[in-house]
């Protein structure tokens, strides 16, 4: 099996996001959550340097699909598979590049808030978290500032006529406030429009019909267009 060629758009754009910045990629685990078939975390050890990696599903099915390409790839001495909810049975260490591709939005924010609670400052602020929520976005990056995550990095991958938001976030230990705004459309994505990236300026537009829609019935969504936070 390649795993090269079996990585789509949307996971090689998450596995770009997740590895920009990664220097030291031998020296660290890349652990991918929901990881259903182990491409991605097969790639980043392949061919990103990664030294380590643990992959995470929850149903037993996708686990056994995940150890399958981990064997394939001739990396079982390099990767663990544990069929477990999320991050749970997981100790992050130093330096961990964690992923969660595919996820709900509200499924992420549960992973992370359990995740905090059980590991160190010092530990969570070593940690690039790479998150690629299917849905709720606005509302995953809320809960990130308000538990004292900010995020350095947004993207966008455009992969058969779907859009994904990509994020990097990392922990500061420092709670803030987001406008609506950025709440809704991402406080670096919204630096990056008029940039000359066509898939965020695409993105960007089919939002602003999307919220001019859902505004006739959503309060918050209404004060957001208004330029009301």
């Amino acid at each position: 099996m390649n795993t090269a060629d079996q990585l789509s758009v949307r996971l090689k754009a998450v596995y770009d996001m997740a590895s920009s910045g990664v220097f030291d990629a031998g020296q660290r685990r890349f652990i991918d959550v929901g990881s259903d078939h182990g491409h991605l975390a097969s790639y980043a050890l392949l061919y990103g340097g990664f030294g380590k990696a643990v992959l995470t599903d929850i149903h037993e099915a996708p686990a056994k699909r995940s150890e399958l390409t981990i064997s394939m790839n001739g990396l079982s001495d390099k990767a663990q598979v544990k069929c477990t909810d999320g991050l749970d049975g997981i100790s992050l260490m130093e330096g961990d590049v964690v992923v969660m591709a595919g996820l709900g939005g509200n499924n992420i924010i549960d992973i992370m808030t359990r995740a905090v609670k059980e590991s160190t400052p010092d530990i969570l602020k070593s940690i690039t978290w790479c998150l690629q929520p299917q849905k709720s976005s606005d509302k995953l990056r809320e809960f990130l500032y308000e538990s004292g995550f900010q995020i350095t990095d947004e993207t966008v991958a455009r992969d058969r006529d779907l859009y994904y938001v990509i994020m990097n976030a990392v922990f500061t230990g420092i709670k803030a406030k987001i406008t609506l705004r950025e709440k809704y459309y991402g406080p670096v994505l919204l630096k990056k429009v008029g940039t000359g990236n066509e898939v965020i300026d695409r993105y960007k537009e089919k939002l602003d019909k999307r919220y001019e829609l859902a505004s006739r019935g959503d309060s918050e969504i209404a004060l957001m267009l208004k330029g009301e936070n």
